[in-house]
């Protein structure tokens, strides 16, 4: 028998450490296991078909005419509404993505969007000076507070991505000048991947401000002794060169002031994201819980609390109050800000305590061994990578959302439809990808390019007013698509216009979310559609069970 003092000493310590094998921090491995975390989370999200078709469908424009759209190639009556190309590059790449690797390709991307400004996040925490044992709570926060906007595809996740860069800047500026040469190129790149650049500027704007505050106060209000501090000299060379850099775009430096009067459509005041917060939503419970964090860490951290730290939380936090959506900007200023002051407060709890010291965070291959072997159980257990891996594709009733019209569209294709439609815009999006544009809808997604009386029309149909057969025909509307749960008053009314015998409406679809009807159009003659005569119709009503 062998004893005690015999064993292997490799099989007797606790840690494994190699000098020909990679070692892995306690500390890395947390920010590592979070942020597969946050991967395999985000991946189980299917593909949202709010938004993400419409900027596809322009993607597909862009790629196809090597050109960008100067008016609204998609809508049944384009208006003369001037064109935002302000995510025109990320509508490009999503194309490609979505057309070079399928929507297997754009989940992935989901989730690895998700996952770098989570982990950019971390590394800007852990540069403002916190404990690496705490920086994978900022990564988590993140992930937390952006549950309402995470969870969907759009190109609004580049923006994210670029604040979270540009507080790793803030982070940086402080005792270093390189951010001053990478981050123009983050701003050129995020000034044509989505409108939000202003958040980038609005951030760096207020660290400048608050960084002034700071040096003015140190130097006890000499104006010629703080303009020698380097600080003060980075954070606004770092505004400067921003500002420039944002103006490189289709629009140059008109962007700017265009994306800051975006929000004065009145169609998007219907739009639940562009509402103000309500605290019964997610969004307010996230934002009054973060908010009370907030503040109590301003009482009980140890840590000094700077100007530019209070500046960023106020502003943003009356900004998502404001409007649902700057919930994204919430999610990153917060964390940045709290999570230093939190690693301060609670080691200085321990120390007061009197609980013992954290152990020596000494690198192991231990440590590494267990961060690849999540990496590899993320990597198979994540939908979007095991298909990739294993070449079993999802179809779109397992990838996409269940209200994506994934049923209206197979009949569309199957009967070849063309011509204008009237959908819910949300449904439109998809309808428009998958015809490639044969049909065009009244209202689709892009809701900023509708004019007042259009969106008017769309308004007065989908709730049923009695007018809304007059509204279709004199937007020669040929095929009209319901939402039974959304609209049911029209869906009512659409029935019982049909058997009327009027020969105004024929419902030749539907299934047990949705209708879809043709609409005699007033120069039209017949008692049944044109279309049957052409066999674009058939007579039979077809009934699809929902997955």
């Amino acid at each position: 028998m062998t004893s005690p003092s015999e064993v292997p000493a490799c099989i007797t310590r606790d840690r494994l450490t190699s000098p020909w094998f990679p070692n892995t921090s306690r500390a890395l491995l947390l920010a590592i296991v979070t942020a597969g975390i946050v991967f395999g989370l985000t991946s189980f999200h299917r593909l949202n078909h709010t938004d993400l078709w419409g900027h596809l469908n322009f993607g597909r424009w862009i790629a196809e005419h090597g050109s960008l759209p100067t008016s609204d190639p998609f809508a049944a009556t384009p208006v003369n509404q001037p064109m935002l190309h302000s995510a025109w590059l990320s509508q490009l790449i999503g194309y490609e993505v979505q057309h070079n690797f399928g929507n297997e390709g754009l989940a992935f991307g989901h989730a690895l969007l998700v996952t770098l400004l989570s982990v950019v996040l971390m590394l800007a925490v852990y540069r403002r000076g916190t404990s690496p044992s705490l920086v994978w709570t900022a990564g988590t926060l993140v992930f937390v507070l952006g549950l309402p906007v995470l969870g969907t595809i759009r190109p609004q996740l580049f923006g994210m991505l670029g604040a979270a860069l540009t507080l790793l800047a803030c982070s940086d500026l402080i005792t270093k000048r390189q951010p001053l040469f990478w981050l123009p190129v983050v701003m050129i790149l995020w000034a044509n991947l989505h409108g939000s650049v202003l958040m980038g500027l609005a951030i760096l704007g207020l660290f400048a401000l608050g960084m002034t505050y700071e040096v003015l106060r140190e130097a006890d209000w000499n104006f010629g002794k703080a303009v020698k501090d380097g600080r003060l000299s980075r954070a606004w060379l770092a505004v400067i060169v921003s500002v420039a850099a944002s103006c490189v775009n289709p629009h140059g430096p008109a962007l700017l002031t265009r994306t800051i009067f975006f929000g004065e459509h009145a169609a998007l005041q219907y739009i639940s994201e562009w509402r103000a917060l309500s605290p019964k939503s997610l969004t307010g419970v996230l934002m009054i819980v973060s908010s009370i964090a907030a503040g109590l860490l301003i009482k009980h951290s140890p840590r000094k609390w700077q100007a530019y730290e209070y500046l960023l939380l106020v502003f943003f936090a009356l900004l998502t109050l404001n409007a649902i959506r700057m919930l994204a900007w919430w999610a990153l200023v917060c964390p940045w800000v709290i999570v230093p002051h939190f690693a301060a407060y609670w080691a200085a709890h321990r120390q007061k305590s009197d609980l013992p010291a954290e152990p020596a965070d000494e690198p192991t291959s231990m440590a590494t061994l267990i961060a690849v072997g999540f990496a590899f159980t993320v990597l198979i257990i994540s939908p979007s990578t095991y298909s990739m891996l294993t070449g079993r594709v999802r179809g779109p009733a397992e990838c996409l959302v269940t209200d994506t019209p994934i049923y209206i569209a197979d009949e569309v294709l199957r009967r070849n439809l063309d011509g204008n439609i009237t959908a819910p815009m949300d449904w439109s999006d998809y309808l428009i990808w998958e015809t490639n544009g044969q049909l065009r809808p009244l209202v689709y997604s892009h809701v900023h390019l509708t004019n007042k009386e259009t969106w008017d029309s769309y308004v007065k149909i989908y709730t049923g007013d009695p007018s809304w057969l007059t509204h279709l025909q004199a937007a020669k509307s040929r095929y009209l698509v319901v939402n039974k749960s959304r609209s049911p008053e029209l869906a009512k009314q659409l029935l019982l216009s049909e058997r009327s015998g009027k020969g105004d409406v024929w419902v030749f679809y539907q299934d047990q979310k949705s209708l879809m009807a043709e609409i005699r159009l007033p120069e039209k003659t017949e008692t049944k559609p044109a279309a049957a005569a052409t066999s674009a119709i058939e007579p039979p009503v077809v009934e699809v069970p929902n997955s």
